[in-house]
């Protein structure tokens, strides 16, 4: 048997633990919804052992234009699929994973329109938004529906004021970058 053999043989006896550890887990719940659960977890166990790339070189290239588009040494609050990718050295980068769930003191307003944020951005020195196009045109999220939580409930409608704030700060505003997919915004230079 050859290494590759011997290696593949390990990564099925891996797979088939697993999956059979799984399997007892989901005993105790209701069958349809963790056999789907379930077997959604198993196809991503086996999409990562094929150590897939986490960027296409198209990102990268998007990416590397995106922040050419901002001064070198500014600050930039970033919404963006992938902003692992940028260069952290070049750039003071402020991530919006979860807007509204922290931020800069006194915190970053919600509910209050796009002026707001523009104007609390501009008091902590960040001039530019870099965003993903993709979450300004994906569906809302339903708060409505019973069995969520009420933390995410909130975070989800904080997330699409946030959005929205960002969509009509778009119409307002200079934007210094566009793909198609993502976008810069200069807050300062209104249209």
């Amino acid at each position: 048997m050859t290494d590759t053999e011997a290696s593949n043989k390990n990564k099925a006896g891996n797979f088939f633990v697993v999956a059979v550890f799984c399997a007892g887990l989901a005993i105790s719940y209701d069958w349809d919804i963790t056999k789907k659960t379930y077997s959604a977890y198993l196809k991503n166990i086996q999409f990562g052992l094929t150590n897939p790339s986490l960027v296409t070189a198209k990102q990268k290239l998007q990416y590397a234009a995106i922040q050419q588009s901002i001064p070198q040494g500014e600050t930039v609050l970033t919404r963006l699929d992938a902003p692992f990718i940028l260069d952290f050295k070049r750039n003071q980068i402020f991530l919006a994973d979860w807007p509204g769930g922290a931020s800069l003191p006194p915190g970053m307003p919600a509910f209050n329109g796009p002026e707001a944020l523009a104007n609390y951005l501009a008091t902590k020195s960040i001039r530019y938004i870099a965003y993903s196009s993709w979450s300004l045109n994906h569906p809302a999220v339903d708060t409505s529906g019973p069995g969520l939580s009420s933390w995410f409930r909130l975070q989800a409608k904080l997330s699409h004021d946030f959005r929205d704030n960002v969509w009509q700060l778009a119409k307002t505003r200079k934007q210094l970058y566009e793909d198609g997919e993502n976008f810069v915004l200069d807050l300062e230079t209104k249209l």
